[in-house]
């Protein structure tokens, strides 16, 4: 931050964007260890397709004007809605925050502009010019003007959504801190997350509104959004019309002018605390409560637990999140017209709750010295913060299920009473389980954002956790669910239904096997998780190597990781149910659209692909070879304990 430091406080925007954008080039540039080069191929690889496909619907063909209008203004909208609410998943730019600058003297308006600046300096900026750059190809189709028009419109475009991504943290870091604030960021993250689980159902939607279905309705709705200006401006200019395409414009410019006052305005203003709670009175504190929980150490653990589950806003958020996330993912393919996901809202809940929640211990931080003086206290510990957890999820997704029977057909029912308890007891052990054996700090921060704890050191290594909870969570729902696949088979409606106690069976034992393996696993190791707690993870240094692993490996190992979870995940295991299910949904999967002798194996093979895919991916990262020494001079692995 020394290039910051020295630029005085009268210097101009020009001089902040110049130091700025450097100090960003050079964040990236020494950061791109193994782990994080490749998570950016991942990312680029993903982008790239994405944005190569949006620049290609300028060059497609539509039944109407108006159609193409709509196909394009609709494609605009959704990368705006992705720029904005992307930073509610990954918590913003974590190179260059805001809050560093707090104590250097430089204008909101100058640190304004020199963020925005080093917003530009990336990857993903790179991705979204590429994306509106069908904007301009549709504009070359249209004749000069439309293409001329298109130039200033597509830069603008860039400017608007690079604009919502450093605003929306900004704006919600203070919002997020009082309960209506965060219940919003839970919807919205919810509804972020659900598109990327169902979302791929709105295919239909944008194929019938490129063949002129719909077309008029959805073509006047885009053109009042500030994300549909730009489309607005070149088809003005294909039609001549000189005043609309400057004042679309001229509009969208002012847009981009309010938003950067905004952000500026956003950044003069410094909270007092974190988190913005207010201490309650005396009197209210204590206020006399009824014992409804037993006298005992697991009674005061789980009283303990019940409370943070309310008031924690880290906790709070995890919880909608996990909430909307299921509602979502069960209401987005009514847009296509097709409930197959609506019986399972409840369970995409319990999943993502059980994922979310993987680091429950990083939660308390130091915290957990108060359990471990206490001889024998693990075991009630352990158990008491799985009741916890099962009190406040359990409910939440069984009333989502139970909502959600008067749409289910009669066959998918067994289904989902067989996977829904297995789900919820396997993650009630994998919550604590995974919590001690691979915690990470996430310290609530005096002054900080509720945003924070998405964007630190240890942000990687839990959304890591995060997805094999996910993963191991889905296996663990195998044989309940294999013992109703048995009765449909055999066509025997008990042994179908035989599918809801062994649910019940495999998750009970599921939440106390694992639980008796995470209290074994804190009573070993109780002192060292609690070290690693107060100091944090450390990081092998050096740019070529991070964490045993060379850069090309690690890039390796990523993109077969994501390939093995696309084949298995959505081309294999969803298609498959799909097949059997509702074999008239297509979308984006490849089996569908093969007949059921040939698609149904294509699914199986899929899966097994993928399999192999995953498993190389292990082998890559897995023991040390000939080449990663091992022993005492081996480095540091990514998890191990500070100095």
């Amino acid at each position: 931050m020394a290039g910051v430091l020295t630029v005085p406080r009268t210097a101009g925007g020009r001089v902040a964007v110049t130091a700025l954008a450097g100090m960003k080039a050079t964040v990236l540039r020494r950061s791109m260890t193994g782990p994080r080069a490749a998570g950016l191929a991942v990312a680029a690889v993903c982008g790239g397709a994405g944005a190569v496909g949006t620049a290609l619907l300028g060059l497609a063909h539509y039944a109407t004007p108006e159609a193409g209008f709509g196909v394009l203004a609709l494609a605009q909208l959704l990368w705006s809605l992705g720029w904005a609410l992307g930073p509610l998943v990954t918590g913003g730019d974590a190179a260059l925050r805001p809050a560093w600058f707090a104590m250097v003297p430089i204008r909101p308006r100058s640190l304004a502009l020199g963020l925005l600046g080093a917003a530009f300096v990336g990857v993903t900026p790179l991705l979204a010019l590429v994306a509106f750059g069908g904007l301009f190809l549709y504009g070359v189709r249209q004749g000069p003007a439309a293409a001329l028009v298109a130039v200033p419109a597509v830069l603008l475009q860039l400017l608007f959504v690079v604009l919502l991504a450093r605003l929306t943290p900004s704006a919600l870091g203070g919002v997020l801190r009082f309960r209506l604030g965060r219940e919003l960021s839970a919807l919205l993250v919810g509804l972020v997350m659900a598109c990327l689980n169902s979302g791929w159902f709105a295919l239909g939607f944008l194929a019938r509104l490129g063949s002129g279905d719909r077309a008029a309705g959805t073509a006047a709705a885009l053109r009042v959004l500030p994300s549909g200006w730009a489309v607005v401006a070149v088809d003005a200019a294909r039609r001549a019309d000189r005043v609309t395409a400057a004042a679309a414009l001229g509009g969208l410019a002012a847009v981009c002018g309010l938003l950067l006052a905004a952000w500026a305005a956003l950044l003069s203003r410094q909270p007092v605390r974190g988190d913005g709670h207010r201490p309650r009175p005396a009197a209210a504190r204590a206020r006399p409560r009824s014992r409804l929980l037993p006298d005992t150490p697991a009674g005061a653990v789980l009283g303990k637990e019940l409370l943070l589950w309310r008031r924690d806003p880290r906790r709070v958020r995890f919880l909608r999140t996990a909430f909307w996330t299921g509602v979502f993912t069960a209401l987005l393919p009514l847009l296509d017209g097709y409930d197959v996901l609506v019986p399972w809202a409840g369970v995409v809940a319990a999943l993502f709750a059980g994922a979310f929640c993987v680091n429950l211990y990083g939660l308390d931080a130091g915290a957990l010295w108060l359990t471990l003086v206490v001889p024998g206290a693990e075991r009630a510990d352990v158990r008491a913060r799985q009741a916890a957890w099962l009190l406040v999820t359990a409910p939440v997704a069984l009333l989502l299920t139970v909502a959600a029977l008067p749409l289910a057909p009669a066959a998918v029912r067994p289904w989902v009473f067989a996977v829904l308890p297995a789900v919820l007891g396997a993650a009630a052990g994998l919550v604590p389980l995974m919590s001690v054996t691979g915690a990470a700090p996430s310290p609530d921060r005096p002054g900080g954002g509720p945003l924070d704890d998405l964007v630190d050191e240890s942000a990687e290594h839990v959304r890591a956790q995060g997805l094999a909870a996910f993963w191991l969570q889905l296996l663990a729902a195998l044989p309940a669910a294999g013992v109703v696949l048995a009765g449909a088979l055999l066509d025997s409606a008990p042994l179908r239904w035989a599918g809801a106690p062994a649910g019940l069976l495999t998750g009970a034992l599921y939440a106390w096997a694992l639980g008796r393996a995470a209290r074994r696993r804190l009573e070993a190791r109780g002192p060292e998780l609690l070290d690693l707690l107060h100091k944090g993870l450390r990081r092998t240094p050096g740019p070529a190597r991070a964490g045993g692993l060379p850069r090309g490996r690690s890039v390796a190992v990523g993109l077969l990781t994501t390939v093995g979870i696309l084949l298995v995940a959505p081309q294999g295991l969803v298609a498959l149910a799909l097949a059997l299910f509702t074999p008239s949904a297509r979308g984006w999967f490849l089996a569908l659209h093969l007949p059921g002798a040939v698609g149904i194996p294509l699914a199986v093979a899929f899966v097994v692909l993928g399999a192999f895919c995953l498993r190389a991916a292990h082998r890559l990262n897995g023991p040390p070879g000939p080449h990663r020494p091992a022993g005492p001079d081996r480095p540091s692995p990514p998890a191990e304990l500070g100095p």
